[in-house]
């Protein structure tokens, strides 16, 4: 029996075992490996999203009551990332060329970019689509074979992806589970060759430490408290609206949302008053009757949202309204917070904003480094730029964003990754290729007289031995002067010297006349 793509044993459960060493199998023979297979399945990915846009809208709803127009910010970043992997993918196989040195013309050295082998992915229930197959498109990209483990969080979502990749993509290559922590676990048991989780910090302990029992290399994207600062010199007006945006999207359920904000009393009180205002022109006086705001996901993140509400010391002066059977809350300022407040123990994951007052930005990044997580995302507002540059020397984070929210993660070209606490690894674009794949170093050097006896000197026997070693370190620790850039080759290297030589030619033939 097969049901959503596992092979099922005798007593019911799924055979994760088997199903990883079919995908080796077809690893093994080379499958995954060529161009055109790996361009084929991206096309196939792409297709998938163009094919299905409005059901992939209707399973998002479902699960949050997320407007299309968030929705859209999910699913767009996602069809770049195809488009460019598709269009780059060629350029990206080549193997990357390492200097060549004049002193050993006959050798060549590069990084050939091998495929990890079978991969596990395992995605998350904020954003089901973008978190689960943007890293499929670099494992794809790169070659290799990939489990997908779907979260239970998101069961509309998680259901149409486990119904519509099995259509669209070599099952072959590319297995999906279902399920939630029991599969989880099972999976973590498997020998994988690489693992790439999208989840709490919790849950990536746990994974990090069924790796090691493999000793299989991972890449965690996790999340953590992400931090905002706003300076004295900030345009409040303009800030209000980016980090209220921000904090809004998805309903505060963003790895990468504004988690609190740190700043004087006065932008406080400037920030609260624009705050206000935008809120009130974006949703309306009844914030609940807007079709504008995404829905806590379940249960169980509400009453923690709500719990968190009744317990903390702080003053909620926005918002702080809440309906349980319709999982609604309101977006709510918290002020007068203290860092022991319960706000400021976790990541709120939720649209609720506490405000820490500090009078400087001195304090702030006294404050941040104090802190033992390291944030996946730190925000600035900020005119001035030598508080801006404070913040970019004195502290550390996944991504650093001056006076904008959330749009980082979806820069081109830009890496998104943490860094301690908040993640290990990094993708998107080229980097989800890279994550993916394994640069193998490979030295090729001929049989010729001069190659041979130009390194006969390593050969016993030793004799002489402290003149050769002083030879050796001497050669070996200038070798570098002698190598030729990866952009220039050697004809254009020969060429030049050919120069040198008849250019000093033509001056003695001169000399001479």
């Amino acid at each position: 029996m097969e049901s959503n793509n596992i092979m099922e044993v005798a007593n019911g459960g799924p055979n994760f075992e088997k199903m990883v060493e079919e995908l080796r199998d077809a690893f093994k023979k080379g499958k995954t490996r060529p161009y055109e297979f790996r361009l084929n399945q991206l096309l196939n990915l792409q297709k998938l999203l163009e094919e299905n846009s409005d059901e992939i809208d209707r399973a998002l709803h479902k699960d949050l009551k997320r407007h299309k127009m968030e929705s859209a910010g999910e699913i767009l970043p996602l069809k770049v990332e195809i488009a460019d992997a598709i269009r780059l993918l060629s350029s990206w196989m080549l193997p990357d060329k390492l200097p060549t040195c004049l002193l050993l013309p006959n050798d060549r050295a590069y990084l050939q970019h091998d495929p990890y082998g079978v991969v596990l992915i395992i995605g998350t229930w904020n954003y089901p689509m973008l978190l689960t197959l943007n890293p499929l498109v670099g494992a794809i990209a790169a070659g290799n074979c990939a489990v997908l483990k779907l979260s239970d969080g998101s069961p509309c979502s998680s259901a149409k992806l486990a119904e519509l990749l099995p259509q669209y993509l070599d099952t072959s290559c590319f297995k999906v589970v279902s399920g939630g922590a029991t599969e989880s676990v099972a999976l973590l048991k498997v020998k994988f060759d690489y693992i790439f989780a999208t989840c709490s910090s919790r849950i990536g302990r746990k994974v990090m430490a069924a790796a090691v029992e493999n000793l299989t290399p991972i890449t965690l994207e996790l999340g953590g408290k992400c931090p905002l600062y706003i300076h004295d010199s900030a345009d409040f007006e303009i800030a209000a609206k980016r980090i209220i945006w921000g904090k809004m999207i998805n309903n505060g359920q963003s790895c990468i949302a504004p988690d609190y904000i740190i700043c004087s009393r006065q932008a406080e009180e400037e920030f609260i008053a624009c705050a206000k205002k935008v809120l009130l022109s974006w949703y309306g006086k009844d914030e609940k009757a807007s079709q504008d705001i995404t829905r806590i996901i379940n249960n169980h993140h509400f009453n923690r949202l709500k719990k968190l509400l009744e317990n903390t010391k702080g003053k909620i002066v926005v918002g702080g309204n809440t309906d349980a059977a319709d999982l609604w809350i309101s977006p709510t300022i918290v002020v007068d917070v203290k860092s022991s407040d319960v706000l400021m123990e976790d990541e709120i994951f939720g649209p609720i904003l506490p405000i820490i007052r500090m009078d400087s930005a001195e304090q702030a990044i006294e404050y941040l480094n104090a802190r033992k997580d390291k944030p996946l995302s730190l925000y600035v507002f900020s005119k001035d730029k030598n508080v801006n540059k404070m913040f970019n020397e004195q502290t550390t984070s996944g991504t650093l964003t001056f006076n904008e929210v959330m749009l980082q993660c979806s820069w081109q070209e830009m890496p998104f990754g943490g860094v301690g606490d908040s993640g290990i690894g990094k993708y998107h674009g080229k980097y989800s290729y890279e994550t993916f794949t394994h640069k193998k170093g490979v030295l090729v050097r001929d049989f010729s007289f001069i190659t041979e006896n130009f390194a006969a000197i390593r050969y016993p026997p030793y004799s002489s031995a402290e003149v050769k070693l002083q030879f050796l370190y001497l050669f070996l620790s200038n070798l570098h002067y002698f190598n030729i850039p990866r952009n220039i080759g050697l004809p254009h290297v020969l060429a030049f010297f050919c120069g040198i030589v008849f250019m000093l030619f033509m001056g003695a033939l001169q000399s001479a006349c």
